[in-house]
């Protein structure tokens, strides 16, 4: 029997528990008033996979400023896992650095909604997990953003990083972000929000083209979101 839905943006992140190549952890406590970035990967030996690992771990850094931690979750032994870093480290010319589940059994998995609905209650065939995904999550531990790829796509890695700047301004100001957005550019004002209120709330002032479409400078994104 297959799990539930594969989740959605706004549904609470479940309590994942599990054996990680630095050692047991518990998702919730892992992450601890943090944003996090938690990246699906369908089977170990995969070129795709072995290429985001290595990105990963040279925009952890990245991540890291942002205050988002980041993890990964993998279907396989943590035997294979340990051989599968081992050579992403080789031939991305990186050191994975961060937690990656070991979900032999596809418990994880199923508790995400990734296995298919045809897949049988045991075992862990990489068939039965058509796409990889990934979640952005925040300080209250539910999904914000939700990003599901075909195993024969590469993830834009950097994609993640201008999705999580903008969650965080929008999370703590009233705005809402233009098409292909980028830190720094103009934002919008919330098209709810009265003139009057928008006047109090951003004080930089907003250029009116419609009463729904005012355009505002971004404002800063400060170091404890």
């Amino acid at each position: 029997m297959a799990g539930p839905p594969p989740f959605q943006v706004g549904m609470k992140i479940p309590k994942l528990v599990g054996s990680t190549q630095l050692g047991a952890i518990k998702l919730h406590d892992f992450i601890d008033g943090a944003w996090a970035l938690l990246v699906t990967f369908p089977q170990d030996f995969h070129p795709v996979w072995a290429t985001e690992l290595g990105m990963l771990a040279k925009l952890k850094p990245q991540f890291d400023v942002r205050n988002c931690r980041v993890l990964g979750l993998s279907i396989g032994s943590l035997k294979e896992q340990a051989r599968f870093i081992e050579d992403v480290n080789e031939t991305q010319d990186v050191q994975v650095n961060f937690p990656i589940f070991a979900d032999e059994s596809g418990l994880l998995s199923r508790m995400l909604g990734l296995v298919h609905a045809t897949a049988p209650a045991a075992g862990t065939d990489h068939g039965f997990l058509p796409y990889s995904a990934a979640y952005i999550i925040d300080v209250d531990m539910a999904v914000r953003f939700v990003f599901q790829y075909p195993m024969s796509i590469g993830r834009n890695l950097y994609e993640f990083i201008r999705v999580l700047d903008g969650l965080q301004l929008a999370a703590y100001n009233q705005i809402v972000l233009p098409t292909n957005w980028k830190i720094n550019d103009d934002v919008f004002v919330e098209p709810d929000i009265t003139s009057d209120a928008a006047k109090a709330l951003f004080p930089n002032g907003f250029h009116e083209i419609k009463p729904y479409f005012r355009v505002t400078p971004a404002p800063v994104i400060s170091e404890d979101q």
